[in-house]
């Protein structure tokens, strides 16, 4: 989860601090969840009645937010096989973030922002980094981080 904001226990399991979630879960890695009132925009096939939206880069930016939206689904599935490391990389910058797997990127998403009870929107584009396993075990390795001064241009054409 990044851009985390606030105290623990602000999502509806009262555990996590509010925040933008890049799931890492084994066959649904780079899936997005919203968790409590945040909000961001993906680019994403639009639902079919209680289907979730699929990512894809192709599409217009759809949004995702408490009472509607909440869930979307990676573009495709680039895990590695079982028994080998999955590379994973979050790029944000100014809003923007990208989700990729194993090179490829999985998920465009733009705007992030919180919604306050009053219902204004507030940027969410800094914040802690929180890691976690929701009932099943995780290794994690190599955790790198670095400051970014713009998009980098390989991918700026995304948005």
């Amino acid at each position: 989860m990044y851009h985390s904001t606030g105290e623990a226990g602000a999502e509806y399991w009262r555990t996590w601090m509010l925040s933008q979630e890049f799931q890492i879960m084994e066959g649904h890695m780079g899936d997005f969840w919203c968790q409590a009132n945040s909000a961001i925009d993906i680019r994403s096939f639009p639902s079919e009645g209680v289907m979730n939206r699929v990512a894809d880069e192709k599409q217009p930016f759809g949004t995702f937010k408490s009472g509607g939206d909440y869930f979307c689904m990676r573009s495709g599935n680039y895990e590695s096989p079982a028994n080998e490391w999955t590379t994973l990389e979050l790029i944000c910058y100014e809003g923007k973030s990208l989700h990729i797997v194993n090179g490829h990127v999985v998920m465009v998403l733009n705007n992030s922002r919180y919604i306050t009870p009053e219902g204004k929107e507030v940027p969410m584009i800094s914040g802690k980094i929180q890691l976690q396993s929701e009932a099943a075990e995780v290794f994690y390795r190599n955790i790198m981080i670095r400051e970014l001064s713009a998009m980098p241009k390989d991918y700026a054409g995304l948005f």
